[in-house]
């Protein structure tokens, strides 16, 4: 732990304690696979099976895009004895315990224990790395306080303290003092961590402020999230809360946990499945990861379709670091919780050690005091026993697979603060499930320093007349020393699947056939022995894919013409390495929030058909072309423009014997332009050619020619 030093005389007003959930906000956090609504008042899943009408879905929604949801309710407790300062009263002194979970009809679930300081508010989403409409707008520093704000005080205005800081990361080399569009990042240096991050900071209220004031946390909490792009992280998203005791009076007996309610499938809007049948947990100790899984691989999806086998995921909360004891060692986690539902909540004597209220689960659920699953009274659950008396080693749930994990109890100082850093962790089994897990221990070993692919392909679309035209540039060559190709992606199912499935030993999708792939001539091919499932290539080359544009610039072009008017396609273009001793070959990401973001690797495309009204308006110019011609703006620039195009059409050009020189994709405009070079890049000589230029409507034929 560590204590805050320094408090300034910095008063501002925000939200007072009676403006309960004023700034509460809500926003999508997606740059994986896993996909998730989550508020700025630490809720980062609700699917609330409770309450179908307040679901917030995608909650853990795995594949993002598959509308297939398993995530019911994720949320960070804090609880403690004994805090003189806490606020309303408790005359029998109680435990307090703040959650920011919605879990059945008792008032205790109301999810809003906590609210945002108003400050850190801006727009009517909640604040996300990559939008900044969603940053705030006033205060200091372009809208982020410098400081961390402590609890607010009786008067509606809030004292600030210099630790932690935020520290402003410099946006600008040449000028340390512009921090104009900068986000308070998790890296030490207040730098963008992740790919994508989430960021809060809320204090805990009093969430039935309707009744008598009774009891809640003084605590504040800062939320953090963080996720990568990448293939090889594209499984799992990080949560961190940093807890802070404002107050001058210390918590003793404090606990935190997570709270994970996972759902094997979930459907949170009519007809409301919520399931087929049970599901089962665990809990890894030697991983300090709670998982859980269908039982018998058949359940309906929302859009009633049947899901089978490898269709179902696996899903588990990890936790990666928790709070000090008082011998400054890391306790670790101290308390396995699973059960299964809410029967006879409010009776702990009936066996259900599943308190509703908050003396009831601090005791029966953040310590696990005499619960009969913990056999030897460790706090960890380690049986459970079913209707019959007959013990198991896994836990089965009839409705949904409650787990909760914790550590403590430590006691929180006047100005102390600490952390709790977890992970959410998807696989498609139980051994692609580990796998991930491995990937992810290991990231959290090397300090979150990721094995990063080239730069992404900044790839735009043109569509014409059934083809489909891919344009990048060459910024994903850089690194050469890294650089090894390009696979591009198609999807018919707006990115749920990429193609046909490759599947590991486990029967695990590890990857997808690249639609087409274009590598390096350098003598890399087959796989890396890090990643025997990755394709690096046959040494293609990359000449194929590549042109010069009218600018000059070297560009890379792909066509596809196996497609049908009307359709949308998606495509991923994702530039890789090579890999390397130690490391594996990785690839830029497919999934994206928006596939309409520039200069981003994936892209969304339809085909049409667009024809004019007078075929005879076409022109070819000049023709005779005479090589060498004034006309040409600089040497070397030798083309033959066609005009008068409808919108999107084929041009192909044949020579005498008949045999297909060159094909021009048209997309737009009126004019495309032939560099006379055949489909191999080469220079065509002096002679006669013959041209057909294509819709679905129409089709002109006509002669060129080429002289000296």
């Amino acid at each position: 732990m560590r204590k805050g030093i320094v408090l300034l005389a910095l008063l501002l007003l925000v939200n007072g304690l009676g403006a309960q959930q004023e700034y509460k906000r809500w926003n999508v956090f997606q740059i994986n696979k896993i996909a998730t609504k989550f508020s700025n008042a630490l809720e980062l899943c609700n699917g609330n099976w409770q309450e179908p009408a307040l679901a917030m879905p995608p909650a853990f929604e795995y594949p993002a895009g598959s509308g297939i949801s398993y995530g019911t309710d994720f949320a960070f407790i804090i609880a403690g004895r004994r805090q003189a300062t806490a606020g309303g009263r408790n005359p029998g002194d109680k435990p307090y315990v703040e959650a920011g979970m919605t879990e059945g009809p008792s008032d205790y679930w109301d999810p809003d224990h906590f609210d945002p300081f108003a400050i850190f508010v801006g727009g009517d989403r909640a604040a996300i790395s990559n939008d900044p409409s969603t940053w705030p707008t006033s205060g200091p520093n372009h809208g982020w306080p410098a400081y961390y704000p402590m609890y607010p005080n009786d008067n509606g205005t809030v004292d600030f303290t210099d630790v932690p800081v935020l520290v402003k990361p410099v946006i600008n080399p040449e000028d340390s003092t512009d921090t104009l569009g900068w986000w308070p990042g998790a890296a030490p240096d207040g730098s963008m961590l992740g790919d994508l991050e989430y960021f809060t900071v809320v204090y805990s209220i009093d969430h039935l402020a309707e009744r008598p004031p009774e009891r809640w946390l003084k605590t504040v909490v800062i939320g953090r999230g963080f996720a990568w792009r990448l293939p090889l992280y594209e499984d799992f998203i990080v949560w961190e809360f940093i807890f802070y005791n404002p107050t001058s009076a210390p918590i003793e007996s404090t606990v935190v946990g997570i709270w994970s309610d996972y759902s094997f499938v979930s459907s949170f809007l009519p007809p409301y499945p919520w399931g087929d049948d049970g599901d089962r947990m665990w809990y890894d100790r030697n991983h300090q990861f709670a998982y859980a899984w269908d039982i018998d691989g058949i359940e309906t999806a929302p859009d009633g379709s049947t899901l089978e086998g490898d269709q179902i995921a696996w899903a588990g909360t990890v936790v990666l670091k928790t709070p000090k004891g008082d011998d400054g060692n890391e306790l670790g986690v101290t308390v396995y919780d699973a059960f299964d539902n809410w029967a006879n909540q409010n009776d702990p004597s009936l066996g259900n050690y599943n308190g509703a209220y908050k003396e009831a689960f601090y005791w029966y659920n953040m310590l696990n005091i005499g619960d009969p699953d913990d056999t030897d009274g460790d706090g960890i659950d380690d049986t459970w026993y079913d209707s019959l008396g007959n013990a198991h080693d896994y836990y089965q749930s009839d409705a949904e697979p409650l787990q909760l994990l914790a550590s403590g109890p430590f006691t929180l100082e006047p100005g102390e603060w600490d952390t709790l850093i977890v992970a959410t962790v998807f696989g498609e089994n139980r051994a692609d499930l580990f796998k991930n897990l491995a990937i992810l221990e290991q990231l959290y070993r090397d300090n979150w320093q990721v094995i990063r692919p080239p730069a992404r392909p900044r790839v735009r679309a043109e569509v014409g007349d059934k083809f489909i035209k891919l344009v990048w540039g060459t910024e994903s060559e850089a690194d050469t020393a890294n650089f090894e190709g390009y696979r591009i992606y198609r999807s018919t199912d707006g990115g749920a699947t990429w193609g046909q499935p490759i599947r590991d030993h486990t029967g695990a999708v590890v990857g997808y056939v690249p639609y087409a792939q274009f590598d390096l001539a350098d003598g890399v091919r087959g796989t890396n022995p890090m990643d025997p499932w990755f394709f690096l290539g046959d040494d293609t080359g990359l000449e194929a894919i590549t042109q010069v544009d009218s600018t000059g610039d070297t560009i890379h072009v792909f066509v596809d013409d196996n497609v049908v008017n009307g359709v949308p396609y998606l495509y991923a273009v994702c530039a890789y390495t090579k890999g390397g001793p130690g490391k594996p070959p990785v690839e830029n990401s497919r999934y994206v929030k928006d596939p309409n973001i520039p200069n981003d690797n994936v892209v969304l495309a339809v085909p049409t058909l667009t024809t004019v009204s007078n075929p005879s308006d076409i022109r070819v110019v000049p023709n005779p072309y005479i090589v060498s011609a004034g006309w040409e703006t600089y040497p070397g620039e030798e083309r033959i423009d066609f005009s008068g195009l409808p919108d999107a059409c084929t041009i192909r050009i044949y020579n005498v014997s008949g045999d297909l020189v060159k094909v021009l994709h048209h997309t737009s405009g009126p004019r495309e332009s032939w560099d006379l070079l055949n489909e191999e890049g080469q220079q065509v000589g002096p002679g006669l050619y013959f041209y057909v230029i294509e819709t679905d409507a129409w089709t002109v034929k006509g002669k060129l020619a080429i002289v000296h």
